[in-house]
């Protein structure tokens, strides 16, 4: 083939390739990360909803009481990644828009397709005698279940005249007795808790944080950050493995 028609196709070609990547580009550009749209969704069996929580999302999936708090992360080619508290990411967005939902069960993903509109959960109120009676029960469940004995506590006197302190304290509650049988699945788990802790207290802080007091296990919430001020059943469980120097699976 002559010089010229050589010349000619790999201008053809680069300029095809510029024309291919400047497409992506402005298609990446104007479907931003913002794109994650809130609703309800399935992905193969498993529906959820997906809510934004100012620069952050909740997900709830079906079947499961708990509300999560999902916190955002670059992605490759303009994505969004989604992760728990925990660390483990469970939804990616690529930057046109396609969602991927990651399981226990499904670790490789599934798609996920949106199938109607969601609305923001709110948390729930609770008497001061409804949370600990709750406490009560909590522990029995864990002793019945999982073998250990323990009590749940908090400083009644102060939650007993603030019902919105009282409904964030009952869910951090929650989760920290959802996360605890999360991590005592594992026979070495429990071992190791049974041993080191006998009661579990919750407590205002400026952040979700978890610390040991000789056998007391001291869990903090920040009563300022709603749903986002305490920590999920999957994030209390890692910080068990960490203080209890146990791996554990998210």
């Amino acid at each position: 083939m002559p010089k010229a028609g050589i010349a000619l196709l790999l201008c053809v070609f680069f300029a095809g390739a510029a024309h291919a990547q400047s497409e992506m580009a402005q298609r990446l550009t104007k479907e931003h990360v913002g794109d994650i749209e809130p609703g309800s969704y399935t992905a193969g069996h498993v529906a959820f909803s997906l809510d934004t929580y100012g620069d952050k999302y909740l997900i709830r999936f079906q079947g499961d009481p708990e509300v999560y708090v999902l916190y955002t992360d670059h992605a490759p080619l303009g994505g969004r990644a989604l992760k728990f508290d925990s660390g483990a990411i469970v939804i990616r967005v690529a930057g046109w828009g396609g969602m991927t939902l990651y399981t226990a069960d499904a670790p490789s993903g599934v798609p996920a397709e949106r199938s109607g509109d969601t609305f923001t959960p709110s948390l729930t109120p609770v008497s001061l005698s409804d949370m600990q009676n709750a406490a009560e029960d909590e522990a029995e469940h864990l002793a019945y279940s999982r073998r250990v004995h323990l009590n749940f506590t908090a400083d009644w006197n102060a939650l007993a005249g603030d019902a919105r302190l009282r409904a964030l304290a009952f869910d951090a509650m929650e989760n920290a007795s959802r996360g605890i049988d999360r991590f005592l699945v594992l026979p070495k788990a429990r071992d190791a808790f049974a041993k080191r802790i006998e009661q579990v207290r919750l407590g205002l802080g400026n952040k979700p944080v978890m610390f040991m007091s000789g056998k007391t296990l001291n869990i903090t919430f920040n009563a300022l950050g709603g749903y986002a001020g305490r920590a999920s059943s999957r994030g209390i469980a890692r910080a068990l493995g960490q203080i209890l120097q146990i791996n554990v699976p998210d």
